[in-house]
């Protein structure tokens, strides 16, 4: 006879005391059958130690069901509860783990199962008590009694069978779906746990093109941090003003153009956002203004109708103006068009 494995720790797991004696049983078998299991499929058995993830893939169900099953929360269906059985003796080098047969299983499943199901108990009961009657009325006629029609008995006996079969087949088939829902619902929060880390991953690469652009202050942090402007009248220009503007708005553009090029449509929104929060109105005129003279048609459009939407109208306004003396009219009247639409 084999030896299960003793670096199986995840397969010995702890049993609640509310768990019924039946369920309980079954699941310490289980146990025992999975402390067997050496890989995480038919052609990968090298693994002497599987984890219980890997376990779970060899058997063909998720982790938590096979967690459920190890604890005695839940019943396998009878199709897994042989898979489980043939894995676990196929690892054992054919040998009987805890020299349980495939029978045994199916009597312990049968008594975990009349732990919860009412029905079955029920009708089980009621098929034991016409049974008995049977015998008695059986005795009764050999032993020279008033002998009754046994056909109308055996009919019934046959009929409650045969509903104990269908309810049994039922609960089976129930599950079966049961266990196919809660693998469903592993790998929906396996996908949910994916779109976060990629969602993180994102913020941080927005942040990262904030600060490489010198905005993560945001506009009025910006204008303080940076050297103050020399006194030259407005109609005269501000070069200094201006050469920081056009720094700003080339770093982003630059940043949203390796976004477009990657495919990466969701990072590109997500940086025009942030570069309506923190841009201050020059910047944001400059940026526009490159990206049509770069022809990044889409990315100015989609700059103008956040900005629009998410500024308030003094903003939007001075915007306009900005891009009115840069020789954008046409962008400053589509920016104030969609700002009055608000």
């Amino acid at each position: 006879m084999t030896h299960a494995n003793p670096s199986h720790a995840w397969a010995t797991k702890n049993i609640s005391s509310d768990v019924p004696p039946g369920k309980r049983e079954l699941a310490l078998q289980i146990q025992q059958l999975c402390r067997h299991l050496t890989g995480e499929s038919d052609t990968k058995k090298g693994i002497l130690e599987p984890t219980q993830a890997q376990a779970a893939k060899r058997l063909g169900i998720s982790e938590t069901s096979l967690s459920r099953f190890l604890s005695g929360n839940s019943v396998p269906a009878l199709e897994l509860l042989e898979r489980i059985h043939v894995s676990a003796c196929t690892d054992a080098n054919g040998g009987p783990p805890a020299s349980i047969t495939l029978a045994d299983l199916g009597e312990l499943r049968e008594r975990a199962n009349a732990d919860h199901c009412d029905s079955c108990v029920n009708l089980r009961a009621e098929l034991e008590k016409l049974r008995a009657q049977m015998g008695a009325r059986v005795a009764d006629a050999h032993t020279g009694g008033v002998a009754e029609s046994m056909t109308q008995q055996r009919a019934l006996v046959e009929q409650l069978s045969h509903r104990l079969q269908a309810v049994e087949a039922e609960r089976d088939h129930l599950e079966a779906q049961r266990d196919h829902l809660k693998q469903r619902c592993d790998r929906s929060k396996t996908e949910r746990d994916r779109l976060r880390e990629e969602n993180a991953r994102l913020s941080i690469l927005v942040t990262e093109s904030a600060r490489h652009a010198g905005l993560e202050s945001g506009p009025a942090v910006t204008a303080t941090s940076e050297p103050s402007p020399l006194p030259v009248p407005r109609q005269q220009g501000d070069r200094q003003r201006s050469i920081a503007d056009e720094r700003a708005a080339r770093n982003i553009a630059i940043k949203a153009d390796a976004l477009q090029a990657s495919g990466r449509q969701g990072s590109t929104v997500s940086l025009m956002h942030h570069a309506v929060r923190t841009l201050s109105h020059a910047e944001v005129a400059a940026l526009l203004c490159l990206l049509r003279h770069q022809q990044e048609s889409e990315l100015a459009d989609n700059l103008i109708h956040i900005y629009g939407r998410d500024q308030s109208h003094q903003d939007v306004v001075r915007v306009a103006l900005e891009l009115h003396e840069r020789g954008a009219p046409d962008d400053a009247g589509a920016l104030l068009s969609v700002r009055a639409a608000m």
